[in-house]
């Protein structure tokens, strides 16, 4: 006769919740995001402190393995912890968020993050580590390009006209292009450039930046420079932080000067965190009383193969004096269950 042991999760949504600050303190759960507010000196200095002293799983996972993806916020509510009991939690809860299935055993978003490193070591190590390198943490964050136009040893380059036309020779330079990335838009192009010529690109605003010819008079004009029109020094007089040369159309809105900023700003952010149905998941294994609420499973037979697990659990709703006033908790609890494989299981809550 096959007995089947389930294991419970249980999801915590808090929807409504007045406490005072003591209780909250003591309830912190380490998967829970704090609330964002200014740290004063001591906060700061003690979690510098902390990043010291912590050991080197968690110091690599913080400073290498996820540091192009954890939000400020989830980053000092880490060094904030103070048990590696603690931190294990955050980690696994820190993957769930991002997970497209957190049902299945496998966390489909943390395999998909450690093979973007080892690709990025493989093939943007240029004297230091891939990760490191801007293609690879553009690569880490925002996965392979829609589409690559490389020029690894440079050569003549045809300027098209929103960059003023005319021949040059350039750098090595890779231009990658996403059709869509969430919380970005639509056509991100991103340009990189190696005027070392070292393998070490690095990500630019500016297009000039891969045009080898810049700094030499009279070579590599434009179309508005070879007509006489317009002079290569203009190019140095430029105020929106680009050395082009002068157009004789209009200028896209792609090569606007805030636009290039807004987008430079956007993709050296931490990509969006999607939580299920636009609320914060908490998923917490019952190892003990975090929340202080009562719970009990009873095992009944069904069949030969089936066991009904009835559980019931309920907080124990204290309450607490603050001055004259008194407080007390409210919450909504809902139910995960899975069996001793992490699948989940029926449960009817």
């Amino acid at each position: 006769m096959l007995r089947v042991v389930r294991t419970l999760f249980v999801s915590i949504f808090s929807i409504a919740i007045a406490m005072p600050p003591a209780f909250a303190q003591q309830a912190q759960d380490p998967a829970a995001l704090p609330v964002p507010k200014k740290m004063d000196k001591d906060t700061k200095r003690k979690m510098r402190k902390t990043l010291k002293e912590l050991d080197s799983a968690y110091r690599q996972w913080l400073t290498e393995d996820v540091t192009y993806i954890i939000s400020p916020d989830e980053r000092n509510a880490f060094l904030q912890l103070d048990t590696n009991e603690e931190r294990e939690q955050f980690i696994e809860q820190f993957w769930l968020r991002r997970s497209n299935n957190p049902d299945l055993p496998d966390n489909d978003f943390k395999e998909e993050h450690y093979r973007r490193i080892a690709y990025a070591n493989e093939h943007y190590a240029s004297g230091i580590p891939g990760w490191k390198t801007d293609r690879g943490r553009m690569y880490i964050m925002w996965g392979p390009a829609d589409e690559v136009e490389s020029h690894p040893t440079g050569g003549t380059y045809d300027r098209p006209m929103e960059e003023g036309g005319g021949s040059t020779s350039t750098y090595p330079w890779e231009t990658w292009r996403w059709r869509y990335l969430e919380g970005i838009g639509e056509n991100v192009i991103i340009e990189f450039v190696d005027p070392s010529g070292s393998g070490e690109y690095h990500m630019t605003m500016d297009p000039s930046e891969k045009d080898a010819l810049l700094h030499v008079p009279g070579a590599g004009l434009s179309l508005m420079e070879s007509m006489g029109m317009a002079s290569k020094t203009d190019r140095f007089t430029r105020s929106d932080g680009t050395n082009l040369p002068r157009t004789m159309g209009g200028t896209p809105a792609s090569m606007d000067e805030f636009n290039r900023l807004e987008l430079y700003s956007k993709v050296n952010k931490p990509p969006e965190v999607k939580f299920k149905d636009l609320e914060a998941v908490v998923t917490s294994r019952i190892v003990r009383d975090q929340v202080h609420f009562n719970w009990r499973a009873d095992y009944l037979k069904v069949t030969n193969d089936t066991v009904l697990v009835p559980v019931g659990a309920s907080p124990e709703q204290p309450a607490f004096l603050s001055g004259q006033r008194r407080n007390s908790l409210r919450d909504h609890q809902y139910f995960r269950a899975r069996d001793h494989a992490h699948r989940p299981c029926g449960a009817n809550v």
